[in-house]
């Protein structure tokens, strides 16, 4: 009767833990979307009363788990020992739960406006990242000296609430006899049976008509979406990806597979290794004259949306916007980006190769062999001197000898320049630009190929733009209701004029010193700008791709042309090349394809940009699979196919 009795007690201790985390979890949701609701339609009530909704229900498995780790650390021991000190554990257990899911929803708050998403699989790439470069921005751009002991201290003071409700009175059994115990216990297991099942398939008794993370994206609003899903959820994505990112990374396929992954994507499945599968020939050069100098510009955090029609006015790229009213400019509508992050998209460029979520800077192969498909290689097959530029600092992500173990010749960066100012990610803009522009200037008649990589447009967003021109007052006044006003936007936006700016007058000076130079211009990543209100995946997601030069014709790609980051290789080598020179791109250029496109977690059409999910067409989710194994397989496992 007493083991019966302190589980009685026990299961009520649960069921109030249970009611606390269910209720903590719905008032951090209600806390997100207040602290966002600039970003909510007007008639966005409904769609927020089903987050609530759905999100409650996702949030009975986090719940779950947390109840079921003190029910086995502190109920079921007590049943054996009736001297075990359960409610003491209980407390222990659920308090840290409280403090840790406080400080993560604190860090969720500035995560979303960087992401436009709760946590996601950015939280792996950053683990490659600069550590010490991300703490100083968090510390100084996010407030992590007073974010961090604000969540702890609020953790604390509800973990203290919860010891207090868990301290009130629970309901005590009268004596029941021993035959009507046995019902009751029977009774209680049937409940729990049941009641476990609906907390597991989030609010149902089955997996169809459940609610988790991968069928959580059932509203219009982003921001809603992201808001159904609690930390604990957020976190179970990012493992989730990860896991599946791995499975496709299994290398475990062999050759013949390999082959027929290589037909799918339209390479030789009869090549004795992956260069020699996707050789191509330029059989007609789009140029006249082949370039002196080929720069490619790739710019942090340079988004497509201050050249679309709603806020082109603002003048944010005043100077890419004069290129692409020459008649010597054509550019994509839109393109997509390698990645969301900088090294991704470097990668992408570097090795030719598509995202698999495997990081080929940091894995031994990238050391030993080169990526025929990789930029470097391709221009040099051209017949180009390959020089990479950077703003930052040689160590970030083993850049310097990534890339030099890649087919270029020359590497500078933030190091090896003189300047004041400048951040922890590395040195402003006009500084990079001005030592690349005396180094073309200096150059003797050697073609060379440049890559540019910018990090001014990224926070801390410290460069005092009102004193290089920024229009602020009269960009104000245009400012759509998508974009908000406040001093922070209106630096952000600041910096992106900035870097337009910069790029600017390094393309005016070395086009007056160089006029055969041709020059291309992208970003690195979109995702990174906080509108004050949800924007569509194209204004969110979509980076430019310019191509601008003497003897480039605006008529060489149709208006409504997409494309992805590793198109620019092939196409580069279509423009670049002479009749008869061969490179190796798994990718066709932007001038043979108006097709689908696709990078690590959105597809497009002509027309549209939408994730990659279970609704994908088959014959794109196989094409993505098999970049993907192909890519994993060259960066594992080598070149040849065998």
């Amino acid at each position: 009767m007493e083991k019966f009795s302190l589980f009685f007690r026990n299961l009520q201790q649960e069921l109030k833990l249970f009611l606390f985390f269910t209720i903590l979890f719905t008032l951090f949701r209600i806390a997100f979307i207040t602290i966002y609701s600039y970003q909510l339609d007007a008639g966005s009530y409904r769609e927020v009363i089903l987050c609530l909704w759905y999100g409650l229900r996702l949030s009975l498995k986090t719940t779950g788990i947390i109840v079921l780790i003190s029910a086995v650390f502190a109920t079921l021991p007590q049943l054996f020992f009736t001297k075990w000190p359960s409610d003491l554990l209980r407390k222990v257990i659920s308090s840290l739960s409280v403090v840790l899911f406080t400080v993560l929803f604190f860090a969720r708050v500035p995560y979303y406006k960087i992401f436009n998403s709760g946590f996601n699989i950015m939280l792996i790439n950053g683990m490659y990242d600069d550590i010490s470069a991300i703490i100083d921005t968090a510390v100084n751009e996010y407030q992590l000296l007073w974010r961090l002991p604000a969540a702890i201290i609020c953790g604390i003071i509800l973990a203290w609430i919860l010891c207090k409700f868990l301290d009130t009175r629970t309901y005590k059994i009268k004596f029941i006899s021993k035959n009507k115990r046995w019902l009751y216990s029977f009774g209680i297991i049937i409940f729990l049976t049941i009641f476990w099942i609906f907390v597991r398939y989030g609010g149902a008794f089955s997996y169809a008509k459940s609610v988790n993370w991968e069928s959580a994206e059932r509203l219009k609003s982003n921001l809603l979406n992201e808001a159904i899903l609690d930390d604990g959820q957020a976190l179970y994505r990012v493992k989730s990806i990860a896991g599946k990112i791995k499975k496709i990374n299994n290398i475990s396929i062999s050759a013949d597979e390999l082959r027929q992954k290589i037909k799918l994507l339209g390479g030789n499945p009869s090549a004795g290794n992956i260069d020699e599968a996707f050789k191509k020939v330029v059989a007609v050069p789009k140029l006249q004259q082949q370039p002196g100098n080929v720069v490619l510009i790739i710019g942090e955090s340079h988004a497509l949306w201050p050249f679309l029609p709603e806020y082109k006015d603002l003048g944010l790229v005043t100077k890419e916007q004069n290129l692409l009213n020459s008649p010597n400019c054509f550019k994509t509508d839109f393109m997509l980006a390698q990645g969301t992050g900088t090294m991704p998209t470097i990668n992408g460029f570097v090795t030719g190769l598509a995202d698999a979520g495997i990081y080929p800077n940091s894995q031994p192969e990238s050391y030993k062999t080169k990526y025929g498909t990789g930029i470097g290689s391709v221009m040099k097959a051209l017949g180009y001197r390959t020089v990479f530029w950077y703003g930052g600092f040689e160590a970030w992500q083993d850049i310097k000898q990534f890339t030099l173990s890649q087919n270029f010749d020359e590497f500078y960066c933030a190091g090896d320049f003189q300047y004041e100012g400048g951040n922890s990610w590395g040195c402003p803009d006009e500084i990079l630009f001005k030592y690349v522009e005396k180094y073309i200037a200096e150059e003797k008649d050697e073609r060379i190929f440049h890559i540019i990589l910018t990090t001014s447009n990224h926070p801390p967003y410290n460069i005092d733009v009102a004193s290089k021109g920024f229009p602020k007052e009269e960009i104000k006044q245009k400012l759509p209701d998508s974009l908000g006003s406040d001093e922070e936007t209106l630096n952000e936006m600041g910096h992106i004029w900035y870097v337009d700016q910069s790029m600017g007058n390094f393309i005016e000076k070395v086009e007056a010193d160089k006029p055969d130079t041709l020059f291309v211009i992208t970003g690195d990543h979109a995702e990174r700008f906080d509108f004050a209100q949800e924007v569509d995946l194209k204004t969110l997601s979509a980076v430019p791709c310019i191509f601008y030069g003497k003897n480039v014709d605006k008529d060489l790609l149709a208006d409504n042309k997409v494309g992805c980051h590793l198109q620019i290789i092939s196409t580069l080598a279509e423009m670049a090349g002479k009749k008869g020179d061969t490179y190796s791109s798994i990718w066709p250029s932007l001038f043979e394809y108006n097709g689908i496109v696709f990078n690590h977690r959105l597809w497009t059409d002509t027309e549209k940009i939408y994730k990659i999910n279970s609704e994908i067409p088959n014959t794109l989710a196989n094409k993505i699979k098999a970049a993907r194994q192909l890519t994993a397989w060259r960066v594992l496992r080598g070149n040849d196919i065998q």
